[in-house]
């Protein structure tokens, strides 16, 4: 059973762009996400290159305000997206493949 979603998906038709067409670009853009998830997996990422912006480096590696764990809150969020987006462009692919 496909589950509902919040927006408009497109539609096969005469008049618009042909299946083929829809599907492959998702598919590329499905693509390009997981060459971006394997770029975020060999990127380093470390506390060591955040301790210098702190106003007392071994007062904060110790709390939640820090520079470090600031940085991982903005990456963690778009991460977040890229994630919420690649879900997106599944429903398009899950979509189209049904039509």
């Amino acid at each position: 059973m496909t589950e509902t979603v919040n927006y408009p998906l497109p539609t096969v038709h005469l008049n618009g762009t042909d299946k083929k067409t829809l599907l492959w670009g998702n598919i590329k853009i499905q693509k390009a996400l997981g060459e971006l998830n394997d770029a975020l997996q060999d990127c380093i990422f470390h506390g060591r290159d955040y301790y210098v912006q702190d106003n007392d480096p071994m007062k904060d590696a110790f709390n939640d305000d820090n520079a470090f764990s600031r940085a991982m809150d903005e990456r963690r969020n778009h991460i977040n997206n890229i994630i919420d987006f690649a879900a997106y462009i599944e429903k398009h692919i899950e979509h189209i493949s049904n039509q």
